[in-house]
């Protein structure tokens, strides 16, 4: 059978034997929403759940930045703010604030990707604060002795507009809702705090700490806490989409953050955790193209994503253009450099924990347990510097495959279950 594996803009074409496919994992067949259909869900769901008094209050509309363009910020953040305008809301009462967490901050030559032209042109936005001290703000501690610090300008409003994707996410189980609020608009060492909730004392990774997994979820349970001290004596609406396994947006839905969440939470299990009968002997896989693998870093989920459908030791080939390179210099580094020392790397992120060093400890995990070939636009001595392999003919690559094994065009959305 002949496939195609999206990376970058363009695709891979591979040409595989039937006898050697089990599947090739999609997610179920769900009816895809129209940007008009989903347009329409949200100026109706804005207009049902405004507070009374929207004219005199000041709103913080909350968004993805570029690690979320699947999400179409650009065609749906105009759609919020018309609406809150044809409400007779001032342009001067409204703020967007890009919920950056710990990336990089987006240039104003961004905003119109993540928002939109008409609100790069005629709305004040923001990125979050990450680490500029200045625009933190001090709103409590939670249980887990969390000091939750949020961007002063989403503190200083009276209603909260969050606009966001829900999908599966290694940390928080799923990515969505609160976490727009926490770690999106929190400071940097906040969020390194709550993070640090993935690990064991002993340098071993919390069991609890996995994708779709919400109860007993130490980090899920921190969010939910810091994102209720943010939204004491606030207003909030959160408008929330999720992609099939094609990456087609089939969900959409507007109402109060928790409950819209977890209404979310559920359509996407249906849509994309796939159960499959066994473990097969390799995966094939693609980041699922442009909008989600413009740097390693962040591809990495689909690969998190497919790695528990292969047997210990099996293959995978991995597919992302990373037409941004690796994305982050810290992942990079802690991957060259500790990749014969995971435990190593366990024991300093229990002492002293960051993210992108998680991020290079959870994937050199998989490279321990699978031999993974990484097909990208990274050169043969950096993919092998990073601990991946390298193959300069996929044609090769695939007739000294042995087994069967899965095809999965879209990782990033599919979250596939081997029943044994």
């Amino acid at each position: 059978m002949k496939i195609k594996l999206e990376k970058g803009l363009t695709c891979l074409d591979i040409d595989i034997p039937d006898n050697k496919v089990i599947d090739i994992i999609i997610g179920k067949e769900v009816p895809v929403k129209s940007h008009d259909q989903i347009k329409y869900i949200i100026s109706k769901g804005i207009k049902t759940h405004t507070p009374q008094g929207i004219l005199h209050k000041k709103i913080a509309v909350i968004i993805p930045d570029n690690t979320r363009l699947w999400a179409r910020g650009d065609i749906f953040v105009p759609k919020i703010v018309k609406t809150l305008l044809d409400l007779g809301v001032s342009t001067n009462n409204i703020k967007i604030i890009i919920a950056i967490g710990t990336h990089d901050d987006m240039d104003k030559d961004q905003f119109s990707q993540l928002a939109g032209t008409f609100c790069a042109q005629n709305i004040e936005i923001l990125n979050s604060a990450n680490k500029n001290q200045d625009r933190l703000v001090y709103i409590g501690e939670t249980y887990k002795k969390t000091r939750v610090y949020i961007t002063k300008e989403a503190v200083e409003a009276d209603h909260i507009i969050i606009f966001g994707g829900i999908l599966h996410h290694m940390l928080a189980g799923f990515g969505g809702g609160r976490k727009y609020i926490f770690p999106g608009i929190a400071g940097y060492d906040a969020i390194q705090q709550n993070h640090s909730l993935a690990m064991k004392k002993d340098g071993s990774a919390h069991p609890m700490v996995r994708q779709a997994k919400l109860w007993g979820n130490p980090i899920n349970e921190d969010l939910n806490e810091a994102a209720d001290l943010f939204l004491t004596n606030k207003t909030c609406t959160y408008i929330a989409i999720a992609a099939n396994g094609t990456g087609d947006i089939f969900h959409a839905a507007v109402g109060p953050l928790h409950t819209t969440f977890m209404d979310g939470c559920k359509k996407l299990d249906q849509a994309c955790c796939i159960h499959v009968p066994k473990k097969g002997d390799f995966a094939l896989i693609s980041a699922g193209g442009h909008r989600t693998d413009g740097q390693l870093y962040q591809s990495t989920k689909a690969l998190f994503n497919a790695a528990d459908i292969v047997k210990k030791q099996g293959k995978i080939l991995f597919v992302a253009g990373c037409s941004q390179g690796v994305g982050n210099e810290t992942f990079a580094s802690v991957l060259k450099n500790f990749r014969n020392e995971p435990e190593t790397l366990g024991i300093k992120l229990a002492e002293n924990f960051n993210m992108p060093l998680y991020v290079a400890f959870r994937v050199m995990n998989i490279l321990k347990r699978f031999d993974v070939t990484l097909i990208s636009d990274l050169s043969k001595s950096e993919t092998q510097s990073l601990g991946f392999k390298h193959t300069d003919s996929i044609k090769n690559y695939i007739e000294c495959l042995n087994g069967k094994g899965y095809i999965i065009p879209y990782a990033e959305n599919i979250l596939p279950v081997a029943e044994a």
